[in-house]
């Protein structure tokens, strides 16, 4: 008989052992100062091979392009400045400091273009410059036009940033240069030096008053130009995040003015989607529900004119009264029929028992088999409730008509503040957000409450599109 194990003692796991120790104890696996050692190789090869990439070029040429540039803008606008403000006291001189401020704003796409050719960094432009109607509202907008002065803050705070990243730049690379060619240029150029004392030595280069001429002396040198070389690429890199930092706060758009235009752009949304919505009502009712309603009281009225007629000597036809009355019974029930679809257009009843279970309501009915995965603790607001059933209702309607897909995936989680609706299709793929397609819909409705949708379809599939919404409860 075996003997039963202690449950007050915990399992031992034996560490397997290492078949290269002698002793044969001990973890099997790379020892530790190796595992670092091979973390560090390839730090070491990015630390060597910096100096000679094309992105280092052309953050050199980045920085040796700024700064007279700069100085160049920067005195053209203090020009303009000071000519215009003696002047604002006539006629042209506030149109002309108005017409500086603006060109000041005109010229950050000059460093935004350098910035995205050269460093491969795309900032985004302020939003476009609108003038108040009249000569007088143009006036005062130009004056007042916040990214213009940004523009000119941008040049005064760049003068030092540019100087810094020209002089060390240029320092590093050329020092390295000339330490590492050390050896060299004694061969070619066969430099002397005097001391005080008199005394002739062959040395270029003289730190300390020790001219540097013997082997090891000569070594260092070169293993300082080395080491200069090394660096050149990191330091001007450092200016370039200084630099780009700038750009970003000055020259690009200003949070406070994108959300406004974004809260404009989706109010404007929202509102034809609304005006869209209640045409496309009106619509319904009209040429469907209506349309039924007024041929189901023709029916009852010739039904009534069958069953009393006004003609005492006419008898009364059964036969036709109930040919009529069958008629508006099935208009009643066509006429109900489209009532109730409209209806859940507006808003399905079964939201009323939350997404989950409208969803499980939504892919019941779907030709293509569904695997269906919800994960929501809380239940969000109606209104996101409603976005999130009807955008999964299209993304659904077109993988199923459109993918060939035969396998779709449905999820909707909430994870704190964000609520995620997915639907992926194991189709062919090559979904894109097109202008005035239905994609583009979807993504303009969910950007009315600061939703995202995004699309990753590959040409061979497969599709996921995941739409994003904010919580807030």
């Amino acid at each position: 008989m075996h003997d039963a194990p202690d449950p007050q003692q915990s399992p031992r796991v034996e560490a397997p052992r290492d078949p290269r120790r002698p002793d044969g104890e001990g973890p099997a696996g790379p020892p530790a100062d190796r595992v670092r050692s091979g973390a560090a190789r390839p730090l070491v090869r990015r630390i060597l091979r910096e100096p000679t990439r094309l992105r280092s070029l052309r953050e050199l040429l980045y920085v040796t392009a700024a700064f007279p540039l700069t100085v160049v803008l920067l005195v053209a606008f203090l020009a303009g400045i000071l000519v215009s403000v003696p002047l604002s006291i006539t006629v042209v001189g506030l149109p002309l400091l108005a017409g500086v401020v603006l060109l000041a704003r005109y010229q950050g796409g000059i460093h935004r273009a350098m910035a995205r050719t050269l460093l491969r960094e795309d900032v985004p432009a302020p939003r476009p410059f609108k003038a108040r109607p009249g000569a007088f509202g143009w006036l005062g907008s130009g004056l007042g036009h916040a990214e213009g002065w940004r523009g000119l803050a941008f040049l005064v705070v760049r003068i030092p940033v540019a100087a810094v990243g020209i002089a060390l730049a240029w320092w590093l690379w050329a020092v390295g240069v000339v330490c590492v060619a050390y050896p060299a240029l004694l061969l070619i150029f066969d430099p002397h030096q005097t001391d005080e004392s008199g005394r002739v030595d062959r040395a270029g280069i003289v730190l300390g008053g020790n001219p540097m001429d013997s082997g090891f002396e000569i070594l260092a040198v070169v293993l300082a130009g080395v080491v200069l070389l090394l660096a050149a690429p990191w330091g001007v890199r450092l200016v370039t995040r200084v630099d780009l930092r700038l750009i970003r706060a000055l020259l690009g758009p200003i949070r406070l003015a994108e959300r406004v235009r974004d809260l404009e752009e989706t109010r404007a949304i929202a509102v034809d989607d609304s005006a869209a919505r209640l045409r496309r009502i009106e619509r319904d009712l009209h040429d469907g529900a209506q349309a039924r309603i007024v041929a189901l009281a023709m029916h009852l009225s010739q039904a009534q004119e069958q069953l009393d007629p006004d003609d005492p000597d006419q008898s009364v036809d059964v036969g036709k009264a109930r040919t009529h009355v069958a008629s508006a019974l099935g208009n009643a029930r066509v006429a109900i029929g489209e009532l109730r679809d409209l209806a859940r257009g507006i808003h399905p009843p079964v939201l009323d028992q939350g997404l989950d279970a409208a969803l499980g309501t939504l892919v019941a009915g779907c030709a293509v088999p569904v695997r269906l995965h919800t994960d929501i603790a809380r239940r969000p607001p109606a209104a996101l409730e409603t976005i999130a059933y009807f955008c999964a209702a299209e993304l659904l309607t077109n993988a199923t008509r459109h993918s060939g897909a035969t396998e779709i995936a449905v999820t909707a989680i909430r994870r704190g503040d964000t609520l995620t609706v997915g639907v992926e299709d194991n189709g062919r793929g090559g979904v894109r957000v097109r202008d005035g397609g239905g994609l583009a819909g979807l993504a303009e409705r969910v950007r009315t409450v600061d939703g995202v949708l995004r699309v990753d379809s590959p040409d061979d599939g497969p599709t996921r599109v995941t739409v994003e919404l904010p919580v807030r409860t």
